[in-house]
């Protein structure tokens, strides 16, 4: 069916009204000045005294953090003016070179008065931070306790304590002098559940240098294919050094959910807030280009700061603000290679963003999507995952286990999945804090993309199946924005899955067997189509007609899976761009250079067949009354930025010149919504190309 029109709006919670604007910018971050200087961060003082740790996640570019010997890296920290910050980093995943890809980071901070801000550089180092600090003299006498009770009495109780010792000797999360970190997971009892047997608690917890003790408890009822699964209704405590930090009652947990809180006993004082710096991010391949030097609006900030304080997004299992009917169409802030206050987070570092992208972020736990294989991954427990189920499909209509889930999803969640709206929630948050629950919900969700998919017989595991992307498809017969979007979510939780991760290895060849398999069709696909050869095939709901904007979903998780070293992907990215760019330089072949960025264009003829030049498809557009011809009538949403943000991640991935020349023609049309005001009110698709992201640092 046709959808509607793809209107340019930000959401209520985030909207801004007309008129004069204050633009919050970023911090600039102190500059890398000498060598083996890596990156610049910004502290913003909270009031805490010197040695509070700040802990958070960094991305690194290939080289920069090279592998120390042994499986380790080292960085050391200092301020400006030269005086050394201590610092820990645990690298959890690396580049094929062994240097740093991602790393949790841990600095000893200095004093700063509240909202003060105090430059601070990451350098490669020669040698590793010290030694574990005595976890044993820290934790005497600290107390961390989870008690679940069900609604006849019936008790749980776990004292995360020893269990964190044990799990600190057999694989920390975090071992130096700065800080430990470990997980545990324990099955919760089904009496104290309320009989099911699919609840599961697991506790990430941290203890720092500066006396903090963190635990993040996640309350996960996502135990699949295992009997009993079902409906889980309980209380839940967690007592602090003899403090209740956490107490709410669930009287309705859906399976496939899970909810958390991140909760800390902290004596010395809360540590500096980390702004990172956006643009080196980008450097490194872990998020698209954003323009840094246009700002945020102070409105939208502060509507984002005002929501996180309301009773209502402190109540667990609540939606804050994500589109629960991911089929909605229209203004949609969550969509697109981050989310509009993952964007806004980026480009300003603010807190508000960043409070706002996290309460989402822990909120995606709620969606029905988190199937947990007990015996998946290595054997101990991971997602599922096709090897295992090859012939699973989540929707109602797979049936009977194993060929779908053995307690269906209930159809009273009041969430409705959909592949080609869904939101990567979980992606940029761990990305800049560490926060391993939030990798969890990445994960889940990157296995949801392909068992939600229908298992045709010639995809999964049927006899005589072969080729790449068998098994793992979702590109075949979806939606282009679908199959954009869910290669986004593998890309993403491969790309920054540590690499001892039993789910790692099938995120990876997931995402890889979908590049190889759109490169496989490449030839066939460049002699159907000709000429403007390099659009993707896919569900369109109309008729002989393509919405170029799918092809630029499309493309921004083609460009950064090229941009990250995926040949194939780069192989499919060169493909594309004959269409992306070209599309705007086809004006002496017949085609309307302003059709560009209009929201359907002809692209087959009335047989069904591929319209194989540019004459072809610009007369068929305007045959159909489709075209824009000199003004922009067809292009009342933001199909512009969309295009602008296509042909810029071109230029950065490809150095394409011509890609670049495109973006700096299509900026200065002055089409809807491309004025500053439009993206600083809404800058999810405030990507530029190399070079045009404003100022990076401050001496």
């Amino acid at each position: 069916m046709m959808r509607r029109r793809h209107l340019l709006a930000t959401a209520a919670a985030c909207a801004a009204p007309a008129g004069a604007m204050a633009q919050v910018r970023a911090a600039a971050p102190a500059c890398p000045s000498q060598r083996g200087d890596v990156v610049g961060l910004v502290l913003e003082g909270t009031g805490g005294p010197a040695g509070a740790v700040a802990v958070f996640g960094q991305a690194f570019r290939p080289g920069d953090v090279p592998d120390a010997g042994a499986g380790r890296a080292a960085l050391r920290a200092r301020l400006p003016d030269g005086r050394p910050v201590p610092v820990q980093v645990d690298v959890k995943a690396r580049h094929p070179d062994g240097s740093a890809r991602w790393a949790v980071v841990a600095l000893s901070c200095p004093a700063l008065p509240r909202g003060s801000r105090q430059g601070v550089v990451l350098s490669a180092a020669a040698e590793a931070a010290g030694p574990a600090m005595d976890t044993a003299a820290a934790l005497s006498g600290r107390q961390a306790v989870v008690t679940v009770r069900g609604a006849g009495g019936a008790e749980w109780r776990l004292d995360l304590l020893p269990a964190f010792r044990a799990a600190l000797a057999e694989a920390p999360w975090q071992a130096g002098p700065l800080a430990v970190a470990a997980r545990i997971s324990a099955a919760v009892s089904p009496a104290a559940a309320g009989g099911v047997a699919s609840l599961r608690l697991v506790a990430d917890v941290a203890l720092r240098a500066d006396g903090a003790l963190w635990v993040e408890a996640w309350f996960r009822n996502d135990v699949a294919m295992r009997p009993n699964g079902g409906e889980a209704a309980y209380a839940a405590q967690l007592v602090l050094d003899g403090r209740t930090a956490l107490e709410v009652t669930i009287p309705r947990q859906f399976q496939y959910t899970g909810w958390g809180r991140l909760v800390g006993s902290v004596r010395a004082g809360t540590a500096p807030w980390v702004r990172h710096d956006a643009a080196y991010l980008a450097d490194a391949a872990a998020v698209a280009r954003y323009d840094l030097s246009t700002g945020v609006d102070e409105a939208v900030l502060a509507r984002m700061g005002q929501a996180v304080t309301t009773p209502a997004w402190a109540a667990p299992l609540t939606a804050r603000g994500i589109a629960q009917d991911m089929g909605q169409t229209g203004g949609r802030p969550d969509i697109g290679p981050a989310t509009m206050p993952q964007a806004a987070w980026l480009i300003t570092g603010d807190p508000r963003a960043a409070a706002y992208a996290l309460g989402q972020a822990e909120a995606a736990g709620s969606i029905p999507w988190h199937y947990w294989d007990p015996s998946g991954g290595a054997g101990s427990g991971g997602w599922i995952d096709t090897r295992r189920w090859p012939r699973l499909w989540s929707d109602g209509r797979g049936g009977p286990a194993p060929g779908g889930l053995m307690q269906p999803v209930a159809g009273d969640t009041g969430w409705r999945a959909d592949c080609a709206h869904q939101p990567d929630l979980n992606f940029v948050p761990y990305l800049l804090t560490g926060r391993r629950a939030l990798l969890d919900n990445l994960q889940a969700q990157a296995s949801w993309c392909v068992v939600s998919q229908w298992p045709a017989p010639a995809a999964r595991g049927a006899a005589g199946a072969a080729g790449p992307g068998e098994g793992v498809n979702v590109v075949r017969g979806n939606q282009v924005r679908g199959a954009a979007w869910s290669l986004r979510q593998l890309e993403n939780a491969a790309w920054v899955s540590p690499d001892a991760d039993p789910n790692r290895p099938w995120l990876r060849a997931a995402a890889a067997g979908n590049w190889a398999w759109i490169r496989a069709q490449i030839p066939a696909w460049t002699a159907a189509q000709g000429e403007a050869h390099g659009w993707i095939p896919g569900e369109y709901g109309s008729a002989g007609v393509l919405p170029p904007w799918q092809q630029d979903y499309f493309a921004s998780t083609a460009a950064i899976a090229a941009r990250r070293g995926d040949e194939a992907a780069r192989a499919v990215l060169t493909w594309m761009a004959n269409f992306l760019v070209g599309r705007f330089a086809a004006a002496d072949r017949g085609f309307t250079r302003n059709d560009g960025a209009a929201y359907l264009i002809a692209n087959l003829s009335s047989g069904g067949q591929p319209l194989g030049s540019w004459a072809a498809i610009g007369e068929a557009t305007r045959a159909r009354g489709l075209s824009n011809g000199n003004g922009w009538g067809k292009s009342e949403g933001d199909y512009v930025q969309l295009a602008m943000a296509s042909l810029a991640a071109v230029s950065d991935a490809l150095g394409s010149e011509k890609a670049a020349q495109a973006y700096g023609w299509l900026a200065g049309t002055g089409a809807p919504f491309t004025r500053a005001q439009d993206f600083a009110r809404d800058p999810v698709f405030h990507i530029v190309p190399r070079g045009r992201a404003g100022a990076r640092c401050a001496p």
